[in-house]
């Protein structure tokens, strides 16, 4: 098979491909011809880049393209058998857990539906119609409108800014941005909105919120059932019942084993998101009653186990870091860490603009556990200075899409960048205005915690400060991954509600308290001799 490959190459076999043969070797031997053909897919649609790893190309069964387009019957289902909580939670949930994943439906005239867009869109849809009402994008806060109408405008801003042609070389040239292309990125940003509205206002009090943290937590304690059996047996889900690996199968295979990847679009995505689901766990014991803690923390542990089999370093690490904080730290402890990263992680740009990031001794660090991480790290770092570069020739509203926003070969032509970061990534599209957009609107509860509750004259619970630090983690997640999921917009969404339910329902307390006594605001006569009891004036005697 060596000989063979070698062949068609037409060069010396990469030792990634060299793997690869002899998996399909062992498969062969073993005789389970399944496997074998799932295996046979996965290289038989692979091109080999120029550093010499495959990449698989999407091809789609019909079955895949089946499930997106039943969803929208399925997400209406839930909506009438469930509770209108329940329902946005499981078919948001659901809809990004199992279908299937780089697969589009691409409808004439319109932007493609996929497994982000399709739950959202539909969910908000039908949640209008059941309520009898019209579920508002824009929230209470003048902050968080500010960034709602900055995110909605930023695509239009983009596109007035980059009416040009960019003449890389002379056979290579970028096209201007259309008003289509703002269009197109509009309905897209609206998909993801959507998860945020429908969270906001439909999951806006505490018990939603801790339903909402139950909800991820027991979905990824099922979820780890598939994700063992790729463990054991490779990454071949998504190819036995979508017919097609949806990314890089040899970005899978770390330390002699495999990454589950299940239907989520990579593997990294499957271990922060188990990561966050130990943390919240953990937010769940020390919320819960004494003889239902136990459960959560056992929970917690197993997670923990399964997310050491992910093979991710990173999210290993936040969880390592973090979930010590979650048991022994004061809610309002945890806050302000929670704060402290976000203004890290929005000041970000602007400090690796100057560089006071201190990239080279991250990189070292790294290098003292392994030099294939050190590398790896490296190898972002230097994409990300050169794309910055690039991106601050436009800082305000970007280079837009088709291209022009990453950095080519002047000879050849040739995209030669790697954008990794969300951060990285939002910059070069949108600048400035589209990142301080889309990252203050997901961290706009993070900063509102204090306030919201100093206002109700109450103190910051273990489970909001819990899932603000959660919150904050997988925002940090943003700057080395784009890492930005459903998850991240439904526990926005939802702590952001619950903080406005609370500052809604400070002046009805205050007014009942007036009511009921109505001398407590103005001094009685002989008040400061006697005081005012609760029950009325008190005489001198």
């Amino acid at each position: 098979m060596k000989c063979i490959l070698s062949a068609v190459l037409g060069r010396r076999v990469p030792r990634v491909c060299r793997q690869s043969c002899r998996y399909l070797a062992f498969l062969i031997e073993r005789g389970n011809r399944r496997r074998f053909v799932a295996g046979r897919l996965c290289v038989s649609t692979a091109r080999v880049t120029s550093s010499g790893s495959l990449r698989s190309g999407p091809m789609p069964n019909s079955l895949a393209y089946l499930m997106l387009t039943l969803w929208p019957a399925v997400t209406l289902a839930m909506y009438l058998w469930m509770p209108p909580r329940s329902a946005v939670i499981w078919s948001i949930l659901a809809g990004y857990m199992l279908l299937p994943a780089a697969t589009t439906l691409d409808l004439p005239g319109l932007p493609g539906l996929n497994k982000y867009s399709i739950p959202s869109l539909f969910g908000y849809v039908y949640a209008s119609l059941i309520l009898g009402r019209i579920i508002p994008l824009f929230p209470e806060t003048r902050l968080g409108r500010i960034f709602c109408v900055m995110l909605l405008l930023a695509p239009f801003l983009t596109v007035a800014t980059n009416r040009d042609l960019i003449f890389v070389t002379r056979d290579n040239v970028l096209p201007a941005l259309r008003l289509y292309d703002a269009v197109s990125v509009l309905l897209g940003q609206l998909g993801t909105l959507c998860i945020w509205a429908l969270a906001r206002d439909i999951l806006s009090d505490a018990r939603a919120l801790r339903q909402v943290v139950t909800a991820i937590v027991v979905a990824f304690l099922w979820y780890s059932v598939p994700m063992l059996y790729e463990v054991r047996m490779s990454p071949q889900l998504h190819i036995m019942i979508y017919g097609f690996f949806q990314h890089d199968f040899m970005q899978m295979m770390r330390q002699g084993g495999f990454r589950p990847i299940v239907f989520l679009e990579h593997g990294l995505l499957v271990a922060i998101l188990t990561a966050m689901s130990a943390m919240l766990a953990v937010v769940l014991a020390r919320s819960a009653p004494r003889e239902d803690a136990n459960r959560w923390y056992l929970a917690a542990a197993y997670l923990l186990v399964v997310l050491v089999l992910c093979k991710s370093m990173a999210a290993l690490v936040y969880a390592i870091f973090l979930m010590p904080m979650l048991l022994i730290l004061s809610p309002r402890r945890l806050m302000q860490i929670a704060m402290g990263m976000g203004v890290v992680i929005l000041s970000y740009p602007i400090l690796r603009t100057l560089d006071v990031i201190p990239t080279d001794w991250m990189a070292e660090m790294a290098g003292r556990m392994s030099a294939d991480r050190a590398q790896s790290l490296q190898f972002r770092f230097d994409n990300e200075d050169a794309l910055l570069a690039h991106a601050m020739q436009r800082p305000l509203f970007g280079w837009g899409g088709w291209a022009r926003a990453v950095v080519h070969d002047p000879v050849t032509g040739q995209d030669i960048s790697v954008a990794d970061g969300l951060w990285v990534i939002s910059m070069g599209y949108g600048g400035f205005f589209s990142f301080i957009a889309q990252f203050g609107l997901l961290l706009l509860p993070v900063f509102l915690l204090g306030r919201a509750h100093r206002a109700a004259g109450r103190e910051v619970g273990i489970l909001a400060a819990g899932v603000s630090l959660v919150l904050a983690l997988n925002m940090v997640d943003l700057l080395p991954n784009a890492s930005i999921t459903p998850v991240t917009w439904l526990i926005s969404g939802s702590l952001l509600g619950y903080l406005e339910a609370l500052r809604r329902a400070a002046p009805d307390a205050d007014q009942a308290q007036a009511g009921s006594v109505p001398v407590a605001r103005k001094r009685a006569a002989f008040a400061g001799l006697v005081g005012v009891p609760s029950h009325g004036p008190r005489s001198l005697l």
